[in-house]
């Protein structure tokens, strides 16, 4: 009985009440979700991700989600953001595609912090033929989801919560426009590995784990869930340099690899007051693809611009050419 009370102190005084239960309900509800591998993916544009900066380390962004964009990337992340985060993002692809991204943070002090995004992806200028071949006029295809998340600190641990709603608009009168629920994300991360930058300790060693879509369906579709598990690390050689893996599972019934690894790499090279200028570099592989990605991203007091390229080298064969992302984002 005596060493039972003692664990039982240790634990109590070593764990915070809140971060010992939310860890349990993380694994409780991976085991209870409802695995389905999904024919048809309602949703696919939702892995598309959000924010250039991440973009460009090809997405391997689970254990270093740290503004708005943890929003779709880990909402753990929320628990280590700024006070107030705004994101907004946009990409243009082919056949007068486009996908665009806004989210906005704002932090509740040692209560966590609250997020609410929305992702839209649409195609403009689709010609409406009926069954006799007449020409009925274009119309916009638009496909949106809604957000709110919430993430909170613990020391070096966060945990955060993410649900979605999703709304999808086809047709020139309306008639398709459907509405389901987009799932449950939840996320964990944790920090480790401390040294001394100037007068305090910082965290060189991250690591993340994010299951997400849980329970997601759109009309009889469903969108697959996704598990990614990811780990970091920040070099300090005068300037930061920061190399990120994730691995990823999707699980959708394709012919396709659902597996991929994503691997990126930032370097800091002018880092001088309030200014900050990096490069970054990365790819994501699976068995059967291969995409090169990398940009760069500008940082003058708060106010963050950054640029990525997608290689469309791996897809060419599909007449599709390199994806050009940009956002615009704000940190206070």
């Amino acid at each position: 009985m005596l060493i039972t009370e003692q664990i039982a102190k240790w634990v109590s005084k070593k764990c915070p009440k809140l971060l010992c239960g939310v860890i349990p309900l993380f694994l409780l509800i991976l085991t209870v979700s409802p695995v389905s591998y999904a024919g048809v993916d309602a949703m696919p544009h939702l892995r598309l991700g959000a924010g250039a900066r991440s973009i460009g380390l090809a997405g391997a962004f689970t254990a270093i989600a740290d503004d708005a964009t943890a929003t779709v990337w880990n909402p753990a992340g929320l628990g280590s953001a700024a006070d107030l985060s705004l994101n907004f993002s946009t990409q243009r692809l082919d056949l007068d595609r486009s996908h665009n991204f806004i989210a906005l943070t704002k932090a509740l002090g040692s209560a966590g912090s609250i997020g609410i995004a929305v992702t839209n992806a649409g195609v403009s200028g689709i010609q409406q033929y009926d069954a006799n071949e007449n020409y009925g006029g274009e119309f916009d295809y638009s496909a949106n989801a809604y957000s709110l998340s919430y993430g909170i600190g613990f020391g070096n641990f966060n945990v955060g919560l993410t649900g979605r709603m999703l709304a999808d608009n086809f047709g020139l009168e309306s008639v398709e426009n459907q509405s389901g629920f987009g799932g449950v994300d939840v996320g964990l991360m944790g920090h480790a590995l401390h040294i001394d930058v100037g007068e305090e300790k910082v965290p060189t060693f991250h690591y993340g784990v994010a299951a997400k879509y849980l329970g997601a369906s759109l009309g009889d579709d469903i969108v697959p869930m996704v598990v990614n598990v990811g780990l970091a690390y920040n070099l300090y050689m005068g300037n930061v340099v920061t190399f990120a893996a994730d691995l990823e599972q999707e699980f959708v019934n394709l012919d396709q690899s659902a597996t991929s690894l994503r691997l990126g790499a930032e370097y800091t090279i002018v880092n001088y007051k309030s200014t900050a200028f990096s490069v970054r570099g990365g790819i994501k592989a699976s068995r059967d693809v291969q995409n090169l990605f990398g940009g760069f991203g500008v940082n003058i007091s708060g106010l963050q611009l950054d640029y990525a390229i997608q290689d469309g080298m791996a897809i060419e064969i599909n007449g599709v050419g390199s994806t050009h992302y940009v956002s615009l984002s704000y940190m206070f």
